[in-house]
């Protein structure tokens, strides 16, 4: 074997310090840098779904502080409260006991320590104004009642009166036994 000269010794060394050094960057920095920047982009998607999990915990303690301010104000209600009642009271205060067709009371529905309850009623010949006084002492924050849902069309048989028919909602509190 003919031994080399300087030349081609210094071209081997720079080729076999070239080959090594793409050897250590292919295998040891290359990788290490997409781990890097790996870790990076799920720090980055942790730290985003941490503010997401702490929206919905405040969405969470709001929502439960407003249902114990519900269940307050049914507890606040007498215990002897009656939907149906209460709507047949209003009726009498309004004057608007005669036009009423018919009351349906619906069964409780819903989870929980609260309950929605409803009642469907229809108005006939009812005129607007006295309508109005009703809807203004049926809904009540004080006695927990909503109007759902109402739908008004004029009575063809009697000029300047609606016929309406309405569902009326409140709460009631049950009694949730433990495990």
């Amino acid at each position: 074997m003919t031994s080399l000269k300087q030349n081609d010794k210094k071209a081997l060394i720079i080729l076999l310090s070239a080959l090594i050094l793409f050897a250590v960057m292919q295998f040891a920095l290359f990788p290490l840098l997409n781990k890097k920047k790996e870790n990076e982009q799920k720090i980055q998607k942790m730290e985003k779904d941490l503010v997401e999990m702490q929206s919905m915990q405040e969405e969470i303690s709001r929502l439960s502080q407003r249902s114990n301010t519900l269940e307050q104000l049914v507890a606040a209600r007498p215990a002897d409260f009656s939907l149906f009642a209460f709507l047949e009271e209003k009726c009498a205060e309004t004057k608007v006991k005669d036009n009423i067709s018919y009351m349906k009371p619906s069964d409780p529905t819903g989870e929980g320590a609260v309950q929605q309850i409803m009642v469907e009623m229809k108005l006939k010949a009812i005129r607007l104004n006295l309508l109005v006084a009703f809807l203004e002492r049926v809904e009540s924050a004080e006695h927990t009642v909503a109007l759902k849902r109402i739908s008004i069309q004029v009575n063809k048989k009697e000029v300047g009166t609606l016929d309406v028919i309405m569902q009326v909602i409140s709460l009631i509190q049950t009694d949730v036994i433990g495990d």
